[in-house]
């Protein structure tokens, strides 16, 4: 007799977060173990080790837990007109550049830097929020089940199991490059229609994984064609890098890809309110990414 409660779902991103969430809650439990004692002279070297470590010059300063608000920002304007001369446009140049072929066996490596929030009470997720600061990430992310990936945040250090539902290099590259093909890959993948999920999808894709340039190209093209999707004129990564975004709005938030606007290549991510609610007002930033250097590599942990 009750109508039907509908599908309600995490925003895009909002799936990160909570995972990016659990990651450091991992980590930070596994920093409190007990640790072995070690002789002076082995503690003396680790010191040395981990002050070179640490001050290497091209690292970012990381912060647990910011002392302030999360920032916010004056909510742009997003407009459907241009999404497939954009999306094209991006497209175009992402197939232009050249091929980065994953090993069997081998990762995908990413360094950026990251800024997000979590609820400032625990199982809370409709109130006030706490920042975590921006502070430097390194993934590397399996091209395959076969492997665990391993994430470097904070100080800490956490094993991913694979990610079975996660394609592969090979399926990626197995793409069809009609769009609406591609699309149709999406929903199938994920078991519905959402067009949420379809975005959602996608930026998973962009942000730690090595993707062949035309099925990146397959990728952009298909999310023209889901609905909703907007297009920001000027948008701006984590670092402030300007650019233009291609976004998407779910439950009062909204997700941006930013793309250098002269190369056209993906930059980041950022994530915010656009109306008041608990957690903060219109423009509070939630998340926020600036991807700075991507490769391949035969072991996690290992630089390319």
């Amino acid at each position: 007799m009750l109508p039907d409660p509908g599908g309600p779902e995490l925003p895009p991103m909002r799936h990160r977060q909570m995972r990016d969430h659990f990651v450091r809650e991992i980590g930070r439990r596994r920093r409190r173990r007990p640790r072995l004692l070690l002789a002076p002279a082995a503690a003396a070297v680790l010191a040395l080790v981990l002050a070179f470590a640490v001050l290497r010059p091209h690292d970012v300063p990381a912060r647990e837990v910011s002392s302030t608000t999360a920032p916010v920002i004056r909510v742009p304007d997003a407009t459907a007109q241009g999404v497939a001369e954009t999306l094209g446009r991006i497209a175009d140049a992402a197939a232009r550049r050249p091929v980065t072929v994953l090993p069997p066996g081998g990762f995908a490596y990413t360094r950026s830097v990251v800024s997000s929030s979590r609820p400032d009470r625990e199982r809370t997720f409709g109130g006030p929020l706490e920042p975590i600061a921006l502070h430097e990430r390194q993934a590397w992310i399996p091209g395959d089940a076969s492997g665990k990936g391993l994430i470097r945040e904070n100080g800490g250090e956490t094993t991913l199991s694979p990610a079975r539902d996660t394609p592969t290099y090979d399926q990626l590259a197995a793409l069809p490059a009609d769009p609406e093909a591609t699309l149709e890959w999406l929903y199938a993948r994920q078991g519905d229609r959402s067009p949420a999920r379809a975005f959602d999808q996608v930026q998973g894709l962009l942000d730690e994984t090595v993707v062949p340039p035309a099925a990146r190209a397959a990728l952009y093209r298909a999310t023209a064609l889901i609905p909703g999707v907007r297009v920001v004129r000027r948008s701006q990564d984590a670092l402030g890098r300007d650019g233009v975004g291609v976004a998407f709005d779910a439950n009062g938030e909204r997700t941006e890809w930013v793309f250098d606007r002269s190369s056209l290549v993906y930059l980041g991510s950022r994530d915010y309110l656009v109306r008041d609610s608990g957690r903060g007002e219109a423009g509070t930033v939630l998340s926020a990414s600036a991807v700075l250097a991507q490769g391949v590599t035969d072991a996690a942990g290992r630089l390319p």
